[in-house]
């Protein structure tokens, strides 16, 4: 179920448990950071659509420096005190800890949602050494609504809260490194780098809040697919650097633009995909004839 991100299949202990690889962990203390806004706009024909958490400066080392200090004020606070920070680079199931620690409920599209948040939010710890009166498991709220479900154009979810990774589109322009898959194509539509539909259709975000600790965005949620694909590409990279779009290596960016070109229908992107379609590497080769094909279905 996660497609080629092998590194999920391991650490799996570690993953259940922070005292895998914290020994005097007693307590967990969880955070959340919402990362909302203003909902984007439709995007423009000929734009390539980017997750609204890649338009800012890259979360990792903003939260764990967030959480370094929270600990450093606590051990001011209590002597003794060991804390470790953790935001999605250490080998635990943060997702889990924060459901446990009632900053939400996993919903049916397995994102955390929470009733005054929704799921536009990043989560980040502290691992204690100090035992803290345990917070309860925040309750289902997703009823009978299956919105994210349906909406999913690759039909990653095989069921309520089960997600398919190897069929999601946040998986197949981030992480999958080959070719992607015929069958899927379509369904990608003018996504480049992840994929927010399932949280765009969730009733909860109608409470999203605006970002009041991550930096604001850099780049719009659109970027057009000329820069991501064409002489300008080298431009387009510099403006990406320290974002975590930055993450896609150029080769893996080219490729979903490529893929945005064709199913976009615009015969303006013929001359750029047909250089491409005799590019040395054979999946952007690959990837271009097959857009050519779907301008030419037009």
């Amino acid at each position: 179920m996660h497609g080629e991100m092998d590194y999920m299949a391991r650490n799996a202990d570690s993953r259940r448990d922070i005292r895998a690889w914290m020994k005097d962990a007693k307590s967990v203390l969880m955070c959340g950071f919402s990362y909302g806004g203003a909902p984007p706009s439709e995007p423009a024909p000929g734009m390539g659509r980017v997750a609204r958490y890649a338009t800012r400066s890259d979360y990792h080392e903003i939260l764990r420096e967030k959480m370094r200090a929270l600990g450093n004020w606590l051990a001011t606070e209590v002597p003794g005190l060991h804390a470790v920070p953790f935001s999605d680079m250490s080998p635990i199931l943060e997702r889990s800890y924060a459901s446990a620690a009632g900053l939400g409920w996993q919903g049916k599209n397995t994102m955390l949602l929470g009733s005054d948040l929704g799921s536009y939010f990043l989560i980040a710890g502290l691992g204690l050494n100090i035992d803290l009166p345990a917070d309860s498991a925040g309750p289902d709220q997703c009823g009978t609504c299956t919105k994210c479900l349906d909406a999913c154009p690759t039909d990653a979810f095989p069921s309520a809260y089960k997600l398919d990774a190897s069929k999601c589109i946040a998986y197949f322009t981030i992480e999958s490194k080959g070719k992607i898959p015929e069958a899927f194509r379509e369904g990608i539509g003018d996504w480049v780098y992840g994929c927010d539909i399932c949280q765009e259709v969730c009733p909860w975000n109608r409470f999203e809040k605006p970002a009041r600790v991550l930096p604001p965005p850099k780049i719009a949620t659109e970027l057009p697919l000329e820069e991501l694909a064409g002489p300008a590409s080298a431009g387009v990279r510099a403006r990406l650097k320290g974002l975590p779009i930055a993450r896609a290596v150029r080769k893996r960016l080219t490729r979903n633009a490529l893929l945005a070109m064709g199913n976009s229908r615009l015969p303006r992107y013929r001359p750029i995909l047909e250089s491409y379609s005799v590019d040395a590497d054979p999946v952007l080769a690959e990837q271009a004839r097959w857009s050519l094909a779907r301008l030419a279905q037009e």
